[in-house]
């Protein structure tokens, strides 16, 4: 019960780090005190890390670092991915906001890793935002926005308005830089509106400070100031350090822009005192620069150009080449994650695709052979009534019942034919292609329009092994199907052609029967489909027939122009074959 207790606590102190540091911090206090009286070890560095980050937050670094390192170690030991890369988050946040940029990204983008492998959606987003905040830092804002669009991404994945309006802000701030001034407000009032709406007063905070960045670039200096005024009274009320002195480095420059060099240089020598005192880099870096500006324009060279050296030394000490090969491996790595990303995906949906014709097999299996049993007494039962019933008329209706249940059996009968083909295993043996094309044309004679067709065969002595039942389908689907569909105002053909050509197998047949409409051709495959209801049919033999050549790895193609014909090819893998040249060739009627 006590572990629930503290878990809960925990919960509830990262849930209100936006609206109250100093209430999270109690808490998490509360739950480590907790943790040492029952020894819960795992509890104890969980509360270490929401502790390293809360201090992190009010830049208390060396206390955010102690918490960290020690809650590292725990799940080091134990191997928990995502309490390693918790506590790393917190120490690379250490590193890129004091100096250590390359040291801190190189963390960061161990994290992400660390996250994508464990599917921590809400992670990913978060440590996203830092990233872009190192490569903005850097001038690198393609890759920066790239970052802060796959954290809004992430976060409405996971539903996290938060961390989505996280991501607004900084990709404003770089929309203002490239003079997209509309786009830049549309996400600053977005994000304004789910801070409120949310509570988080620290995120308010970014969000009123962007926006003054705005108000700053369009030159609505007074505007800048209310909000940059805002920022700054959440800031000093949250702790949030960082957050402080980017304000007054910004609400700096609206005076600078309003000529009172007076409150510029205050607010610019506040925000250097903050970032020495809590050893923030880039704060102190742009102070430092912010001051050479004022010097500069108060006619000071001497104090100007120090400030400026200052700043040049701080920003050197940070560009170097380890940062930048980090910065181009991440475009590398962002390209294999995102490759990465696509095949699980497309992983996932083949198996989707997979379970759900498994589903559809056993569903028309055991369905068709339902069916089959009742369907087969109702045919017996009209050749009952034929010796049985002498009423000319009666028969009549009896014929009409007659040949709609033998249409729903020829259905029931494609069902069970389709399934076989997916599930059945058969042993393979040598086909007799002429034998077994003479017994799918004399299983035809059945159809009305068999009675006057002529069949020519051309077929070369192939040796072929397969799957009889398989190959047995694709003939008498292909030969049924010519015959089917022939004209009556012509004599009807059917050319049947097997022969090997290359390491194929080709079997060809040709009719000049009704051809088949061009709107039609690429979907007569498709289940039930039937591109002319003038002639009887149940629309599975195309079906089958294509599920058929699938199952041995074959292709199929059909060439059809309307009221001239149609030639349909199957092509499967011949391996070891031998062709006679004296192919057999013979006409029937």
């Amino acid at each position: 019960m006590e572990h629930v207790e503290i878990e809960t606590l925990l919960d509830q102190a990262y849930a209100t780090r936006g609206n109250d540091i100093h209430g999270s911090i109690q808490m998490a206090d509360e739950a480590l005190r907790r943790c040492h009286e029952v020894q819960n070890h795992s509890g104890k560095a969980k509360a270490e890390n929401l502790l390293g980050l809360f201090h992190l937050v009010k830049g208390e670094f060396e206390k955010s670092r102690t918490f960290s390192e020690s809650a590292l170690a725990y799940f080091t030991d134990r191997q928990d991915i995502k309490g390693i890369a918790d506590a790393n988050y917190n120490l690379a946040s250490i590193y890129y906001r004091t100096n250590d940029y390359h040291k801190g990204l190189r963390i960061l983008l161990e994290c992400l890793k660390a996250y994508r492998s464990i599917d921590d959606l809400h992670n990913q987003a978060r440590v996203l935002i830092p990233i872009g905040t190192v490569y903005e830092y850097f001038g690198d804002y393609e890759h920066a926005a790239e970052a802060y669009l796959q954290c809004i991404q992430i976060s409405k994945e996971v539903n996290d308005l938060n961390l989505e309006s996280n991501a607004y802000n900084p990709l404003a701030g770089i929309f203002l830089k490239r003079n997209e001034i509309d786009r830049a407000f549309e996400l600053i009032q977005k994000s304004i509106s789910i801070k409120t709406m949310t509570g988080d007063k620290r995120g308010l905070a970014f969000a009123h400070y962007t926006r003054g960045k705005g108000h700053l670039r369009k030159q609505e200096l007074e505007n800048a100031l209310e909000d940059f005024n805002v920022a700054l009274t959440i800031t000093v009320q949250a702790a949030d350090r960082l957050g402080q002195g980017m304000v007054l480095n910004k609400m700096g420059s609206a005076w600078l822009a309003k000529n009172d060099l007076h409150r510029a240089r205050r607010c610019f020598l506040q925000a250097e005192e903050v970032a020495r005192r809590h050893n923030i880099t880039f704060v102190l870096s742009r102070a430092h620069y912010n001051l050479y500006l004022v010097m500069k324009a108060a006619n000071q060279p001497v104090e100007a150009l120090s400030y400026l050296e200052q700043s040049i030394k701080m920003k050197d000490a940070v560009v170097n080449k380890e940062t930048f090969n980090i910065i181009k491996s991440y475009d590398s790595l962002m390209k294999i994650e995102a490759l990465e990303h696509e095949a699980r995906l497309q992983k996932q949906k083949h198996a989707i695709i997979e379970q759900k014709n498994a589903e559809l097999d056993s569903f028309f299996y055991r369905v068709s052979h339902d069916l089959k049993g009742p369907l087969s007494s109702l045919l017996g039962l009209h050749n009952l009534v034929q010796t049985e019933v002498g009423d000319n008329k009666a028969l009549k209706f009896f014929d009409l019942y007659n040949g709609q249940v033998n249409r729903m059996n020829n259905i029931v009968m494609g069902l069970i034919n389709l399934t076989q083909i997916k599930n059945t295993k058969q042993l393979k043996a040598k086909i007799d292609f002429n034998k077994l094309v003479d017994e799918c044309v004399e299983s035809c004679h059945y159809l009305d329009q068999s009675t006057n067709v002529v069949i020519t065969k051309n077929i070369e002595q192939v040796e072929f092994e397969s799957e009889w039942a398989i190959i047995n389908s694709i003939l008498q689907n292909l030969i049924e199907n010519a015959i089917k569909y022939g004209r009556t105002d012509i004599t009807p053909k059917v050319d049947i052609s097997i022969f090997a050509e290359g390491n194929q197998l080709v079997i060809e047949v040709k009719d000049n029967g009704q051809g088949i409409p061009e709107q039609h051709v690429n979907f007569i495959f498709d289940m039930f489909y039937r591109a002319n209801d003038k002639v009887k049919g149940s629309g599975l033999g195309l079906y089958i027939l294509k599920r058929a050549v699938e199952r041995l790895h074959g292709t199929i193609a059909v060439d059809s122009e309307l009221n001239v014909g149609s030639v349909f090819t199957v092509k499967l893998a011949l391996a070891d074959h031998s062709v006679n040249s004296s192919p057999a060739i013979s006409r029937s009627a």
